[in-house]
């Protein structure tokens, strides 16, 4: 078996975004990953979660943040983007809503002012293992060999609550609107099934029982009341979820390698190639 056999889009490794991409629709998928149409647009949302993270990781390392620094360079980028510019908000979607960089800044600030507090409460003695880690691990039982690549924002560990020892949380940072997530968000495989395989493969990597870590989202609420700003969404991973995140990654794998590339007209609405000569 030859090892420089690549996947279709000519990585030998896949991430968690083609498949979220993929679930979501397999032909745009195969525009984006393996025809390489390039439709990026960008947004105050990108530049956003962006300096949020990074100064998510500084608290989860150092419990400080250089916040002028991070808010600088946002601004500065949010500047050259063009997005204070009417022109260019005032061709947005009808949802977007324009808010000066000042209001994003202060979102931010309230953020980062909570986190700390916030984790304390629900994982009290909690400590970093790892901010920003790489996963990139081969994936089990192919008949071609393919890896796992993914950025993991968080790793903690935190003291069991009965017995002795740790358990590790894998987390992942949200941004979202001051109302948090629907519940239909929260148990879309499309959403839980990252920390399903982030779980499955950083077990693997530091060879951990897979009973000893944990999963969540920590959602950062844009314009939430102060002390609502920060919220959870534990990851449940039983035996069934499990076996349907592995599930997910293996049906793309396999109808990818197949050149099986279907579309979803039920997910056309956002979809930058609709009634393009891409996609009619």
């Amino acid at each position: 078996m030859s090892e420089n056999i690549l996947f279709p889009t000519g990585k030998p490794h896949i991430s968690f975004s083609e498949i979220k991409q993929w679930k979501e629709c397999s032909y745009r998928h195969k525009l984006v990953y393996i025809d390489k149409i390039d439709t990026f647009e960008d947004s105050p949302y990108l530049h956003f979660g962006t300096a949020v993270h990074e100064g998510c990781e500084s608290l989860l390392e150092t419990k400080k943040v250089d916040r002028d620094k991070i808010l600088r360079v946002m601004k500065e980028s949010w500047q050259k983007a063009g997005f204070e510019n009417p022109e260019w908000y005032s061709k947005q979607p009808g949802w977007y809503k324009h808010e000066p960089v000042e209001t994003w800044e202060s979102w931010a600030n309230s953020m980062w002012d909570e986190v700390i507090g916030f984790l304390d409460k629900e994982m009290s003695g909690w400590e970093c293992f790892k901010a920003e880690e790489e996963l990139y691990e081969p994936i089990e039982d192919l008949n071609e060999p393919l890896s796992f690549k993914g950025f993991i924002d968080g790793v903690l560990k935190v003291p069991k609550k009965r017995g002795k020892g740790y358990e590790y949380w894998i987390i992942d940072w949200k941004t979202a609107g001051s109302w948090g997530w629907r519940r239909e968000k929260k148990q879309d495989l499309g959403m839980t099934a990252q920390l399903i395989l982030y779980k499955h493969f950083w077990a693997k990597k530091h060879n951990i029982d897979l009973k000893d870590v944990r999963c969540a989202f920590i959602l950062l609420k844009r314009g939430a009341k102060p002390g609502k700003v920060c919220d959870i969404v534990k990851v449940s991973v039983g035996p069934k979820t499990y076996e349907k995140g592995l599930k997910l990654m293996r049906s793309m794998i396999k109808t990818v390698r197949r050149g099986m590339f279907l579309k979803n007209r039920n997910s056309c609405k956002f979809c930058p190639y609709e009634n393009t000569k891409h996609c009619s």
